[in-house]
């Protein structure tokens, strides 16, 4: 009876075992000596925080996408950002982040607001950005920790999806999830159509 005991306690913790997520395998920083990868175009598809004070503000966002290119300066990284808020008013505009190693430091003015961030990037499925943000307080303490998935586009496969579930997992964050919408903001740079290009070169000819 005592070795049957002791044989069905070791089948539950090899069960345990078995379901954890391998963290060392899936937590590995993204190493920023060639920012490149990181360059583009990127739509939010999912958030999870660590602090419940912030699942108010990253619900308050119906969609979200970003696009990082380079600066003058190889330490840069231009971060042009665009949300669509649940009341459905778009907020856009630049910012800027310095690189050091594995992390970036970054200043947004939004609504007049400034808010400033700290950020790491960590290795994930392909054609995917997965993105830790630490939110700074004025006075340098931190807030809370937010933990972004984007795509290169709006699909996002159920394998992607549990496997940033198991990173958040292990990066000790909470497991109620936050989807966003595709319904993304048009870009504000775009401000000439070829509509009004074509108008502008027909009075030319005229």
């Amino acid at each position: 009876m005592a070795a049957q005991l002791v044989v069905a306690l070791l089948a539950l913790v090899s069960l345990g075992a078995a379901s954890e997520p391998n963290c060392t395998e899936l937590v590995k920083p993204l190493v920023l000596d060639s920012h490149s990868p990181i360059y583009g175009k990127w739509v939010l598809r999912v958030g999870t925080w660590d602090e419940p004070d912030l699942k108010s503000d990253l619900g308050s966002v119906k969609s979200s996408w970003l696009e990082l290119y380079p600066s003058s300066h190889a330490e840069v990284i231009n971060v042009y950002w665009a949300d669509r808020l649940n009341e459905d008013k778009c907020l856009q505009g630049l910012a800027t982040a310095t690189v050091s190693g594995i992390t970036t430091h970054a200043t947004f003015v939004i609504n007049g607001h400034t808010s400033y961030h700290d950020g790491k990037y960590y290795e994930t499925c392909e054609d995917c950005l997965l993105s830790e943000d630490t939110t700074l307080l004025p006075d340098g303490k931190t807030k809370g920790r937010y933990l972004f998935l984007y795509t290169r586009n709006t699909t996002l496969e159920s394998s992607e999806l549990e496997k940033f579930k198991n990173q958040a997992e292990c990066l000790k964050f909470s497991p109620e999830l936050h989807f966003m919408s595709t319904d993304l903001c048009p870009d504000d740079r775009e401000t000439t159509t070829p509509a009004a290009e074509k108008t502008e070169n027909d009075e030319g000819e005229a």
